[in-house]
């Protein structure tokens, strides 16, 4: 099988490549880190509820859909693709999909035990730490009859620039977003002080998926790929791609498998309230409320800690909210609202 890593890493042309190998009908394992920042939309994601485009665009960061499911990412420098485009069937990658990832998340795994970092598969396509935070994120699709399987080594991560580019319907509710994923993702340079080349993390990850792939040939980019792969890139971050109307929008922000947060801005009689919850295995994980809309003599959202995020569950546990100008249906109703 093929061993590919492009030399031209502009743009979004790191995502386009495993999207044009697929088109092209050819196998391989994609190995890039991309020069500059940009932002990766999952196949579901709903643009205008998910991203703060105006924000993008006025800091000249690039955006774009790529074919496999999962939430949104930003992609850039310190961050190693590996990106595996096979046949169906593939002997001895399973077919179904949750064992794909079980099978082949063997080798970013080996990867990082490599690096002094010891994670596992959180399924269905998370790495984490044992520690639990997340430093790999994983999709997989099909494209034209070829299983795809994405996903990138960590070597760094911008949290700053991760929090800024998320639409949320409050500012103030950045410090929160922020913390999360401070709290809850992680990099090598983190785990570890040090900083790998990505000479180091490409041979590490070719390495551990050759014998999962029947071997690797290294081999250079051919010029149609190359031009596929261009053509694919301006498809990919069109506005038809970007601003499709037929993704509904997502009412929680995904941090990792198993992690979301839940933040609402409601207005009141008495000013805005702003609400974070965190949902951990889908139980509340943690819960605030704040903002001018606050009255003294409420008691907050403590009582929802433990409990199951679900609305009949949320509803029986609120406090007193006839303070605030909302009855418990409003604010139960706000949490689930299909919009955040």
């Amino acid at each position: 099988m093929q061993l590919l890593q492009p030399k031209d890493n502009s743009g979004i042309l790191p995502i386009a490549y495993f999207h044009a190998l697929a088109r092209l009908g050819e196998e391989g394992l994609i190995l890039i880190e991309p020069a500059q920042s940009f932002v990766s939309l999952g196949f579901f994601d709903d643009t205008e509820t998910t991203l703060d485009l105006d924000y993008c665009a006025k800091q000249n960061i690039p955006v774009m859909r790529r074919e496999t499911g999962g939430g949104m990412v930003l992609l850039g420098p310190g961050q190693v693709f590996y990106m595996l485009v096979v046949k169906r069937p593939h002997h001895p990658i399973p077919s179904r999909v949750n064992d794909a990832y079980t099978y082949l998340s063997q080798a970013p795994i080996a990867a990082y035990r490599e690096l002094g970092i010891d994670t596992k598969l959180r399924p269905i396509n998370d790495i984490v730490t044992q520690a639990g935070r997340k430093i790999a994120g994983q999709g997989a699709c099909d494209i034209n009859g070829h299983f795809c399987f994405v996903g990138s080594i960590l070597i760094d991560f911008d949290t700053e620039l991760m929090h800024r580019v998320v639409k949320l319907p409050n500012a103030a509710l950045r410090a929160p977003l922020k913390a999360a994923l401070m709290h809850h993702m992680t990099s090598i340079c983190r785990e570890t002080g040090k900083r790998p080349t990505v000479d180091a993390v490409k041979q590490g990850l070719a390495c551990a998926f050759a014998p999962l792939v029947d071997g690797l040939v290294p081999t250079e980019v051919s010029e149609r790929l190359a031009t596929v792969a261009r053509e694919t890139a301006i498809e990919l971050s069109s506005p038809e791609a970007l601003l499709s109307d037929q993704n509904p929008p997502r009412s929680l922000f995904k941090v990792r498998e198993g992690l979301y947060l839940c933040q609402r801005a409601l207005t009141t009689p008495g000013g805005e309230i702003l609400l974070s919850l965190t949902i951990q295995d889908e139980h509340v994980e943690s819960a605030s409320a704040t903002g001018p809309g606050i009255t003294p003599g409420f008691p907050g959202l403590g009582g929802l800690v433990g409990q199951p995020f679900r609305p009949d569950v949320i509803r029986a546990h609120l406090p007193d909210t006839a303070a605030l100008g909302l009855g418990p249906d409003q604010l139960t109703a706000a949490l689930f609202a299909k919009r955040r």
